[in-house]
């Protein structure tokens, strides 16, 4: 008995041990499911590593002094990333080294073993067991060499070395977000025959119902061979020959029942490719999707849209970087990845712009797996268009689009962004985008759609108005909300065959798409915003871009924050923002702004109407689609806060709409008579369809000053504090419409009853007043003030996101609390938790109240666009005076209340307080005297 649990124990250990092991490979999936062998062996895990700073190896001959490389990294991870255990961005030359044995439990006999680098920056030099196995110049795409030679029995040794400097010549996208040093992609072991499929492109036609494949040979087939389409989730089984002596095979192969590719139903057909001859088998497992992308005429009008299966479809996209703060290029997991495609869905965009970097292939598995459009970059570089820059381009250019042919996900290829390493200096040091270096870009346009003509093709993303040719008329865009609409006008107006508008040169636009490929305010003010609430103005964005369905979509910059740009709709951790609009528009989420059918409510977020009277509120319902349906209902509601804070409701009511297809439509505006009474207020929509689903949310907030209360109150402004003592520093931002403490310290204010008061009629008298705590922001802290509070902050890294001049840090999961001790007449009445620092939409008179910078239109630009801690706002805070407090206001007719917060441990403390023209409530800081009944 015992000898069975001894058995048994040591079992289970060794199977913990293993599993263990097989969980400590990172990302050890196949890199390429849409070109994988049975036969192959991941080499991920801890390698062996020596940083060569003065590049001497190659003289000392390191590759043979491999056993004395005392650094550990974790491939695939860059060692420039904090992932690789290294994190050595300063180096540009490192080694690696590790031994492997050809993993037992596979049949890697009569079969040439390949060693693939999946991507490694930039020249790569590779000895197997002491002898040079090869090289490879090119930091973003796949490479394998031969190693059979080199193979021994049992344990192999392999070193690695890889020169990476930052050269203008090489394409390097913004690396500057983190270097993509050395190996940053999986590495693997395959096994091939002497001939094996080199590629295989599948180019889908829905209108036939067919496929064409094409398959590519290492070689000349020395006899015929058979090729075998095998279907895995489908009825796909087409057999036929390859004749001798060719290097490749076109074929048609008829799609029965076929099921097409689409956002909602992104259906896959998995298959093996399998070729053989009486003397080999090659079998490659891969996919694709049946789907078409073009470019169609909208129906009835005379503009176009970027069409999936002949179907217009309104783009709703976003920049995505595609960097990861720890790994940078490279992600921690596959399902890492997947959950990166579902949280742009999540947020109802259909497609994101993998931005001037050669993605990791599984993501974009996962794009192709869910159902989300990709438009891909080719990494750009930063110098001048020289020979060997062009060179060093191309190459990574043509193997990018080679390899990411069968994605089905990806419907655009963007050559260049914002003209980066196509100017040239002349003599002066005047730079141009040359004659010759358009004709350049205009040859690989070509070139690429004679490659790939199931795709749109971008010569350029432009923000320099210089389009030669292209599939796409985009443009970029960063504005403050107040110049949207003006510029949305010009860009409509100046689009239409023929116009030179966005060209260069003596190009001119063609009847393509017209859309937006970079969009949003960060680069809009001056000095870019930091780290802010993004929903107030892309709130108004959205409703501008919705009036105009000429323009063929949008793209949001961006997906997540980045180094210096904090204006993501997540975290560059991934971890959520939070928005407020729910709390605003009960059940809107950000989905609403990416709706097909989208009501616009209101026109003006800057308003202000006097209490008591009728007002008139536009409303208008945009389409994009022409998916609506027959009976639709729009439903409304007013209602606000008033000036202590309280919710109250105006009105409500709903009306039958119609809609029509890729149209905005003004409907009747909407009447309201407001109450006399001051308030800050939401008129919100609710578009619904018969059966009463909600199709779509939106409101506008506007103020309402009312002429007299309905409450007996006595207010004091936040700035108008008696005594202010701080240990960090205060201040009295947004003209004194707040005020705020960092650290550990007090207001103080004091307030005087009114004369006529008569004590004996006074039931009680509370406290209200807008509050939050106050996050330590870097921009406003001296060397050593941080540490006082036991925070770190590291501003040349941009780790602290409130560094900028213009920033507030946005509401996300994480908080910044205190706890505020609300004294009155010297006595304790109330404790309170402050549980954050927020700013988001719900901030509408921090947003409201912000001075505008120079006029859309004007040609005098000396006053810039700032911004004064926009979107922030505090929690409503009600505190009671006890009875001996009360007694000693009643009888000195005084009330002196101090705001105390004695609490500054690391990330805590500090105090704001909000008056009627900040925050969220219009409110100052009230005393509310309650009469007996």
């Amino acid at each position: 008995m015992k000898l069975r649990l001894y058995v048994f124990l040591f079992l289970a250990v060794l199977i913990f041990s293993c599993n263990r092991e097989e969980e400590q490979i990172p990302l050890g999936e196949h890199p390429r499911p849409g070109f994988e062998r049975s036969l192959w062996q991941n080499l991920n895990g801890e390698w062996n590593f020596r940083s060569d700073s003065l590049n001497v190896g190659l003289n000392e001959e390191w590759q043979n002094e491999a056993e004395f490389f005392d650094e550990e990294i974790l491939v695939p991870f860059s060692w420039a990333s904090p992932m690789s255990g290294v994190e050595r961005p300063d180096i540009n030359v490192g080694w690696y080294y590790r031994t492997f044995v050809l993993d037992e439990g596979k049949n890697w006999e009569q079969q040439n073993i390949y060693l693939v680098f999946s991507a490694c920056d930039f020249n790569t030099t590779l000895w197997v067991n002491g002898q040079k196995a090869g090289e490879h110049s090119g930091g973003y795409i796949p490479f394998d060499f031969n190693i059979s030679e080199f193979l021994k029995s049992g344990e192999n040794q392999m070193v690695v070395r890889v020169e990476d400097e930052e050269l203008d010549n090489r394409p390097s996208g913004k690396q500057y977000y983190g270097n993509a040093k050395g190996i940053w992609n999986t590495v693997y072991l395959e096994g091939r025959p002497d001939n094996y499929i080199k590629n295989i492109k599948f180019t889908p036609d829905i209108d036939k119902s067919q496929l064409v494949v094409e398959v590519f040979f290492k070689e000349r087939s020395a006899s015929a061979y058979t090729f075998h389409l095998a279907g895995k989730n489908n009825n796909i089984d087409f057999v036929t020959e390859i004749p001798a002596n060719r290097n490749s095979g076109k074929f048609i192969v008829p799609i029965t029942n076929m099921k097409l590719w689409d956002l909602d139903n992104p259906f896959l057909y998995e298959v093996s490719a399998i070729v053989s001859s009486e003397s080999f088998t090659d079998e490659v497992s891969t996919y694709f999707g049946m789907r078409k992308i073009s470019a169609v005429e909208v129906p009835g009008k005379d503009f176009q849209y970027v069409a999936l299966n002949n179907k217009p479809v309104y783009m709703k996209l976003s920049l995505d970087q595609s960097y990861h703060p720890q790994g940078f290029y490279t992600f921690p997991s596959d399902e890492f990845m997947k959950e990166e495609i579902q949280r742009a869905k999540n947020l109802g965009l259909n497609g994101l712009r993998i931005h001037i970097k050669a993605e990791m292939p599984r993501k974009l598995y996962w794009a192709d797996k869910l159902g989300l459009l990709i438009m891909e970059d080719v990494p750009n570089f930063w110098g001048e268009p020289d020979s060997t820059a062009k060179t060093n381009w191309e190459y990574i250019a043509g193997k990018e689009i080679e390899r990411d042919y069968n994605h089905p996900s990806i419907f655009s290829w963007v050559l260049f962004n914002e003209t980066w390493g196509l100017f040239s200096n002349d003599e002066d040091g005047k730079r141009s985008y040359t004659p010759e270096t358009q004709e350049w870009v205009r040859s690989w346009y070509h070139k690429t759609k004679e490659y790939d003509p199931t795709r749109l093709v971008e010569d350029n993303s432009p923000c320099n108005w210089d389009h030669v040719i292209t599939d796409i008329n985009t443009w970029h865009r960063y504005s403050p909300a107040r110049h949207w609409a003006g510029f949305l006008d010009r860009v409509v107006d100046s689009t239409f065959p023929g116009s030179s508008f966005n060209y260069i040169g003596k190009n001119e636009q063609t009847n393509v798409p017209m859309f937006n490929s970079e969009c949003g305010a960060v680069w809009g003010y001056s000095g870019s915003t930091g780290d802010i609430d993004i929903t107030w103005e892309y709130h108004i964005m959205m409703n501008e871009f919705r009036k105009r369905p000429e323009i063929a979509g949008f793209l949001f910059t961006e997906f997540h924050d980045v180094i210096n740009e904090w204006n993501g709709y997540y975290r560059f951790d991934r971890s959520e923002k939070k928005f407020g609009l729910d709390e605003l528009c009960p059940g809107m989420t950000m989905k609403d702004f990416h709706s097909d059918l989208y009501v616009v409510a209101g026109e003006d977020f800057f308003q202000t109407y006097k209490g008591g009277s009728a007002i008139e509120i536009p409303v208008g319902i945009s389409a994009v689609t022409s998916d609506i349906p027959g009976e639709l209902k729009l439903r409304y509601s007013v209602y606000g806060w008033d000036e202590i804070g309280e919710k109250y409701n105006i009105t409500s009511g709903e009306t039958d709409i119609s809609a029509q297809p890729f149209k905005y439509t003004e409907l009747q505006a909407t009447k309201v008579n407001l109450p006399d009474k001051t308030g800050v207020v939401i008129f919100s929509t609710a578009l619904e369809d018969s059966k009463g689903n909600i199709l779509q949310r939106n409101f506008v907030p506007f103020k309402v000053e009312g002429n007299g209360s309905e409450y007996l109150t006595v207010t004091q402004s936040p700035e108008d504090f008696t005594e202010a003592s701080w240990n960090i520093k205060h201040l009295s931002p947004q003209n004194g419409n707040k005020v705020w403490g960092m650290g550990s310290g007090y207001f103080g204010y004091e307030f005087e009853l009114p004369k006529d008061l008569n004590g004996d009629e006074v039931e009680s008298i509370e406290f209200r007043a807008e509050l939050a705590s106050r996050y330590p922001q870097s921009k406003y802290l001296e060397e050593g003030e941080a540490e006082k509070i036991g925070m770190t902050v590291v501003t040349e890294k941009g780790i602290d996101a409130g560094y900028g001049k213009n920033s507030y840090p946005q509401t996300d999961e994480k908080l910044h609390g205190a706890i505020v001790k609300i004294n009155a007449n010297d006595q304790l009445i109330a404790t309170v938790e402050l549980p954050d620092d927020p700013a988001d939409h719900r901030g509408i008179l921090s947003w409201m109240n912000q001075e505008p910078g120079w006029e859309w239109g004007s040609d005098d630009h000396s006053k810039p666009w700032l911004l004064d801690e926009a979107g922030s706002y505090g929690f409503l805070v009600k505190a009671d005076l006890d009875e001996t407090s009360k007694k000693s206001a009643l009888e000195t007719g005084k009330v002196t209340i101090r705001l105390f917060v004695d609490e500054s441990t690391e990330n805590r403390g500090g105090l704001s307080v909000y008056g009627e023209n900040s925050g969220m409530y219009p409110m100052d800081l009230t005393l509310w005297i309650k009469k007996s009944q």
